[in-house]
Order: C-alpha cells, then sequence, then structure tokens
C-alpha cells in the first residue's frame, strides 16, 4: 500500500494551522514576559501593544479591541515565519528562530518605532537604546517559540 501525498487543500489546512499554533505559542511567551516587565517596572513607557492599537485605530479609522494587537502580531509574525523558514539560515530550530528574531527585531527597532513616533530604535522614548535592546530577547524568546512550534509540527 502507497502512502498518499496531501492534497492541496489539506496543505493548505496544515500550515494554516501551522501558523496559527505557532504564532499563539510565541504570543503566550512574548504576553508573559510583558507582564513580568510591567510587574517590575521595566521602561513603563515603553508600551509597544498599546502603540500598535493606537496605529491599528489610526488606521482603520476607528479603536479597536485590546486583543486584537496580540492576535494581529502573533499571526503577522506566525505567518512571514513559515514564509521565510526555508530561507532562514541554520537547520535547528535555535538557529532559525534567531535568525528570525534578527530580521524581526531590525524591522520593529526601525520602522515599528518610527511608525509609533518614537524615533530610530525608540530614542524618543527617553531610555536611550534601551527600548531597542529589551526589544531583541523579546522578539527572541517569541521566535523561538514560534520557530519551536512550527518545526515540531512540520515533522510529523
Amino acid at each position: 500500500m502507497t502512502r498518499q501525498a496531501p492534497t492541496m487543500s489539506a496543505r493548505v489546512l496544515r500550515s494554516l494551522a501551522t501558523v496559527i499554533v505557532a504564532g499563539l505559542a510565541g504570543l503566550a511567551i512574548h504576553s508573559m514576559l510583558m507582564l513580568a516587565k510591567d510587574a517590575f517596572g521595566i521602561l513603563p513607557r515603553f508600551r509597544p501593544y498599546e502603540d500598535f492599537q493606537r496605529l491599528l485605530g489610526a488606521w482603520t479609522g476607528e479603536q479597536l479591541g485590546g486583543l486584537v494587537p496580540y492576535l494581529t502580531g502573533a499571526m503577522i509574525w506566525g505567518f512571514l515565519y513559515a514564509r521565510l523558514h526555508a530561507y532562514l539560515p541554520g537547520r535547528s530550530f535555535w538557529a532559525k528562530g534567531l535568525g528570525f528574531a534578527l530580521i524581526a527585531w531590525g524591522v520593529m527597532s526601525t520602522g515599528f518605532f518610527l511608525l509609533a513616533g518614537h524615533g530610530i530604535l525608540g530614542l524618543r522614548l527617553g531610555y536611550g537604546l534601551w527600548p531597542a535592546a529589551f526589544m531583541f530577547p523579546m522578539l527572541a524568546t517569541f521566535s523561538l517559540a514560534l520557530s519551536f512550534t512550527h518545526s515540531r509540527m512540520w515533522a510529523k
């Protein structure tokens, strides 16, 4: 008995499930770190989720729910990771996750900070390079959770 290749719709569903599960896994880890940041009073004016919600509201012309930035970010980053997975350096989830974290950090510390009005690397927040420096380990943990989950789901 031969094993059949998955149909196109099965591959699409598997890809979608991987993006959602991996994005939510990364989001869970990242959310815990943001809660710890807030609990310890680290960089109190550095509020990326509120900034993202404000940007989304400005672009759509309405106030969006508080969960939208979390879920949108998880889905966007999950989708981007899935699209870039084969092109990221290394073979292990560690290498791919850290490679993706560097890309995400570059995008966020320049593009996102500029769009949010915080200047390049978040310098207008008044904390020097700390927001950009703090963002890398946050994105690295998110990306490693994303990479680990993605790698395990596609290994089957």
